[in-house]
């Protein structure tokens, strides 16, 4: 083998070890089941999980109140002054007026000497109504209540209020209500804390505008401060929600941060104590309580600034600069690379050939990338629709996916092969070069990406022997980001992560030209036989279940019951009602929530409790039944209509909770008035489930949010 092909491939050698390091160092810290008072332990917050995390507690659920009582007792006996907000909240959610009664909980901590403003942490504390919410949202309140008793030991300067928000899942309803009743201007920065899976590093992923001081304090809090600020860009334009868009949207400065491994386990019955990765409950309490110190102790009058461009580096350290000079290395970087293809004399013809190439390489990954996944979602239908569609094998997609991008690199290398070798160094930067010129513009907290391997690869243009410092960069900063972003966007999306590692991946080129021309084809027989490996291995299992629903629907005034499934096909539980032939039919009209296509079959009509309705006047009373967590109400011959004093702009409304609700509305002259209340029932009911039968144990619950649930719908139509 040429002297040329052992030293490219000792440099790959060396720059996948450091990607793999970078990969490595992407994790939570070691739990503590014990530290010195003053410091965060997990062992000392999942005590508190284990009081909040027993069962679902949704807005409006008994178990919700245990759930508050919990928190005021605690928070109170802290030290705190506690209070609990109730608020009859109305927002507007996609067609509907979501109705609810919420219960925030508000703990107070007197600062030493405050500057004015005070610091808000924030968290939510009702779960969906398919699991106890361990994760999403308990660790983050059990860490909160850690961090109060923590704050109490070491008191700070400013005010710290704890705010414990209830209806974040039925959309942001009590973080609505707190900044209805207060608004933000009394506080300095707000602190959101979320998750999105059961473990994982905590990762910062959303800013406000003026960043640049928080993060400097964030860089400061922990010993991990996992953060970049290519998230906070693409999470802006993304239609995702948290408490943390409420406080935006007033005006507030503040940090987003969330753990998102163990998808599988979101919004599902596994979100428990047992699944919860307690390094991610470490990671949180320890962020928070850094955060605590270094801003408790700010001036918070004075935390407004300009946005800051930021990544870590090996999950250790928080590089942070202004976004103004992001802009100025970004022409400095592109200019440079000008001149030195100018000044080297190098043919800008075969320059942009290469460039051509690298930049069709990425097309063709990515075109690749998608036509894989979707043959394999021909052959395998079932992984498509697991939860989140993430397959639970994904370790052997991820890798085939990478390997096949690799492939598409060898290929490449060897069509520029007779290019001069600063020929090929310069076309390969060519491509971070206009990417780095756009994101300036554009996307400036995305310019970092580009920014640094590209200046890394100046030396190279005039040094080809130096090909492997582009890359070298490149794989300190990309891996954990790559990651993090097919995690984030699923499998179905694989084809966007291809693309984005292929955006510096370009940047190795120069060493692959090295290699002989047969490694491309030997990676791609590997990428197939890796992805062909995993879809054989995604099987159902006690261990790796095949999500499933069935809702039974009772409408009392035709006397009619139905099964239905929002499954792609029916399995062997499903199937005992459905039949292995249902009807395909949609109810989107009837039933708001269910808004996909479904499987339908004839059902006993059983005798369940169903909620009622009167009209005095113009007055609409509603009262859903007891075993109810959620109630769709539509109105006709009816306007005007108001809740609590707030006008409705719809007439299809969404109830939470079994509280009676009364809606007062003017009558149309002339036009009958019709209520049509459907109660939603979380899980089956009993009788229900009685003629099902057991679910087996290679199949789980399809969690809330990603399609129709375990549920019963209960309607009945009042006529005026």
């Amino acid at each position: 083998m040429p002297q040329r092909t052992w030293s490219a491939v000792a440099w790959l050698l060396v720059i996948a070890a450091v990607g793999a390091l970078a990969v490595l160092a992407f994790r939570p810290p070691a739990p503590l089941a014990d530290a010195p008072p003053a410091e965060f332990a997990a062992g000392r917050a999942e005590e508190h999980l284990r009081a909040v995390a027993r069962w679902p507690h949704p807005v409006g659920s008994p178990d919700n109140e245990r759930v508050r009582r919990y928190l005021v007792d605690t928070a109170g006996g802290f030290g705190a002054d506690v209070s609990v907000e109730t608020d009859d909240v109305v927002v507007p959610w996609r067609g509907v007026q979501r109705i609810a009664t919420t219960h925030n909980v508000v703990a107070r901590v007197p600062g030493a000497d405050p500057t004015g403003r005070a610091l808000l942490l924030v968290a939510h504390y009702d779960s969906v109504p398919t699991g106890p919410g361990a994760a999403d949202d308990g660790a983050a309140v059990a860490a909160m209540l850690e961090t109060l008793r923590a704050l109490g030991e070491r008191p700070v300067r400013n005010d710290v209020v704890f705010l414990f928000t209830d209806g974040e899942e039925a959309g942001r309803l009590g973080a609505e209500a707190f900044v209805r009743r207060h608004g933000v201007g009394d506080y300095g920065a707000v602190l959101n804390w979320e998750a999105r899976g059961s473990g994982g590093p905590v990762w910062m992923f959303e800013t406000g505008p003026g960043d640049g001081p928080l993060v400097s304090a964030f860089a400061a809090a922990s010993g991990r401060p996992i953060a970049n600020s290519l998230a906070a860009e693409v999470y802006r334009l993304m239609p995702n929600y948290s408490d943390f868009t409420v406080f935006l949207a007033a005006g507030a400065r503040g940090l987003n941060s969330a753990f998102i491994e163990g998808v599988h386990d979101y919004h599902s019955p596994y979100d428990d104590l047992a699944r919860l990765d307690r390094g991610s409950l470490q990671h949180h309490g320890e962020t928070m309580v850094g955060l605590v110190r270094g801003l408790g102790n700010a001036d918070l009058r004075a935390v407004d600034g300009g946005r800051a461009v930021y990544f870590d580096l090996f999950s250790r350290v928080l590089v942070h600069y202004p976004m103004w000079l992001a802009v100025v290395l970004a022409a400095v970087t592109v200019l440079g690379l000008a001149l030195l293809i100018r000044v080297g004399r190098l043919r800008v013809r075969r320059v942009l050939r290469v460039a051509g190439v690298a930049a069709g390489a990425v097309v063709v990954a990515a075109g690749l990338a998608f036509g894989v996944w979707r043959l394999v979602a021909v052959l395998r239908p079932g992984l498509a629709f697991l939860a989140l569609s993430e397959p639970y094998e994904r370790g052997w997609f991820v890798a085939g996916f990478a390997v096949l991008g690799l492939a598409v690199l060898l290929a490449a290398a060897v069509v520029v092969r007779r290019c001069e070798p600063a020929e090929v160094v310069a076309g390969a930067l060519v491509v971070p070069a206009v990417l780095l010129a756009v994101t300036a513009v554009a996307l400036p907290g995305a310019s970092f990406l580009f920014q640094w391997p590209l200046a890394a690869g100046l030396v190279a243009v005039r040094r080809p022997g130096l090909a492997f410092l582009p890359p070298l960069v490149a794989a300190a900063i990309h891996p954990p980001l790559v990651g993090t972003l097919l995690v984030a966007l699923g499998m179905p999306l694989v084809a966007v992560g291809v693309a984005f590692a292929l955006l510096v991946g370009v940047l190795l080129l120069p060493l692959f030209r090295g290699l002989p021309r047969y490694c491309a084809a030997v990676a791609a027989v590997v990428a197939l036989a890796l992805v062909a490996t995993g879809a054989v291995r995604s099987g159902a299992g006690p261990d790796e279940p095949r999500p499933d629903a069935l809702v039974y629907r009772l409408d009392t005034e035709g006397g009619r019951a139905d099964w239905l499934s929002g499954d792609p096909g029916t399995d062997a539980w499903t199937a005992r009602v459905l039949g292995d032939r249902p009807e395909r039919v949609t109810l989107s009209d009837e039933h708001p929530v269910l808004d996909k296509p479904l499987m339908r079959a004839d059902a006993p009509v059983l005798d369940l409790p169903a909620p009622t309705a009167g009209l005095s006047g113009g007055v609409v009373r509603v009262t859903p039944g007891a075993r109810a967590w959620r109630t769709h109400v539509a109105l006709t011959g009816l306007r005007d209509c108001r809740f609590a004093g707030h006008p409705l702009d719809d007439r299809l409304l969404e109830l939470y909770g079994t509280a009676p609700r009364e809606v007062d509305c003017t009558r149309e002259p002339g036009v009958p008035v019709v209520v049509e209340v459907t109660d939603q029932w979380p899980g089956l009911p009993e009788e229900a489930a009685a003629l099902v039968g057991p679910r087996p144990p290679d199949a789980m619950p399809v969690q809330s949010g990603s399609r129709a649930h375990d549920a019963a719908l209960v309607r009945a139509v009042f006529r005026f």
